[in-house]
């Protein structure tokens, strides 16, 4: 399992950033809009350049690995996963298996086997052949969680995971995640629910104007003033783990 660093990053909306999310850990990056999170997120992944700075996977500068060596350690799940694609469950899961097959390889009896199990831990294996359009949002979203855990990689990157889901698959999504980090991958997560992130996060990064606030443990990186600055709002913690907007009714 690999360790996922920032150093130094800058690009057009990021400047100096620093962190490294560690295997076993699930991080939080909070922010207002604009603040570059997703940017951060696409130049973990390749899609973006740095101006300055380096990604490293463990020990190697991800500027010089190649797009499929790149894919074998980092898995992606989209904001807005797809809706209109033919694709069943079953097809997209076992697509994380890509990497690992090479431009002509094609999916083994192991391994829709291993797409069935990531399925069914999910509770989903029902939905193995039914497609993608025919499923409710958290339904896909979870088929995504499964196409990332197929791809055995040591990171995990989420662009708003929880993102217009109700709560039950809110937590659900949480829960799959927190479980694929007890396994020992490192995830980082960009989270616009300040308390979902207080509950499950091991560690938080505020982003706000392209700058790094604060990161470190969630616990001493999510207080109220700091998420007061983040925001530019009064916030304050009404409860454990639970903060509100101050004054609101």
């Amino acid at each position: 399992m690999s360790t996922l660093r920032f150093e130094g990053v800058a690009h057009a909306l990021l400047e100096g950033i620093s962190f490294a999310v560690a295997p076993g850990q699930l991080w939080a990056m909070l922010g207002p809009n604009g603040a570059g999170k997703s940017t951060l997120l696409k130049v973990a992944l390749g899609v973006l350049p740095v101006s300055r700075g380096r990604v490293l996977l463990g020990e190697v500068d991800c500027a010089g690995m190649s797009r499929q060596a790149r894919a074998r350690q980092v898995a992606w799940v989209p904001q807005t996963p797809a809706e209109d694609v033919g694709f069943t469950a079953l097809e997209l899961v076992l697509m994380g298996r890509a990497p690992h097959l090479g431009t002509l390889g094609l999916p083994g009896p192991q391994d829709v086997e291993r797409a069935l199990a990531a399925l069914r831990s999910h509770g989903l294996e029902r939905l193995a052949e039914r497609r993608l359009d025919e499923m409710s949002g958290g339904e896909r979203r979870l088929c995504y969680l499964a196409r990332a855990q197929l791809q055995d990689a040591s990171v995990l990157l989420f662009d708003e995971p929880t993102a217009f889901l109700d709560v039950r698959h809110q937590v659900e999504c949480l829960r799959a995640m927190h479980a694929m980090v007890k396994g020992g991958v490192a995830a980082l997560a960009v989270l616009h629910d300040v308390n979902l992130a207080a509950q499950w996060a091991t560690h938080a990064a505020l982003l706000k104007g392209g700058r790094l606030l604060a990161a470190g443990a969630a616990a001493d990186v999510l207080t109220a003033p700091a998420l007061s600055e983040l925001y530019g709002v009064p916030i304050e913690a009404s409860g454990p783990q639970t903060f509100s907007t101050r004054g609101a009714r």
